[in-house]
């Protein structure tokens, strides 16, 4: 029975490789802040560094949450020496989750006394 198990597992690999499987995917997010950006990252999903004017592409993302045009979750990012305020959590009315696809954000500031938040838009 293992025997057969394993048999079965390694034919469904050679089948399906893990590209077809989750991690459909692709997310490309523009800085558009004017800042270097840290440590950036939305919904537990980490992006990295992005230097301003500059983009990151990303693809192990099995699925995403989408509010209208743009990620549910809001963009953080550290931008020295600039305070940010705590994130609010985010309401998931008329939400929608994609499994596949290929998804082009901007990352934008608002600043406000001296704090800033991120936001979303999408990449024209």
């Amino acid at each position: 029975m293992l025997k057969n198990k394993a048999v079965f597992y390694f034919v469904f690999s050679l089948l399906f490789p893990s590209g077809l499987i989750g991690q459909n995917i692709n997310l490309v997010v523009f800085n558009k802040t004017g800042y270097n950006l840290d440590s950036v990252s939305f919904n537990h999903i980490e992006l990295g560094n992005i230097t301003k004017d500059s983009s990151v592409v990303f693809s192990n993302i099995n699925e995403i949450t989408l509010l209208g045009d743009v990620p549910l979750h809001i963009p953080f990012g550290i931008i020295e020496g600039k305070k940010r305020p705590l994130n609010l959590t985010p309401c998931g009315t008329k939400s929608k989750k994609k499994k596949e696809g290929i998804f082009v954000f901007d990352i934008l500031i608002y600043e406000s006394g001296g704090e800033y938040r991120l936001y979303w838009r999408k990449h024209e």
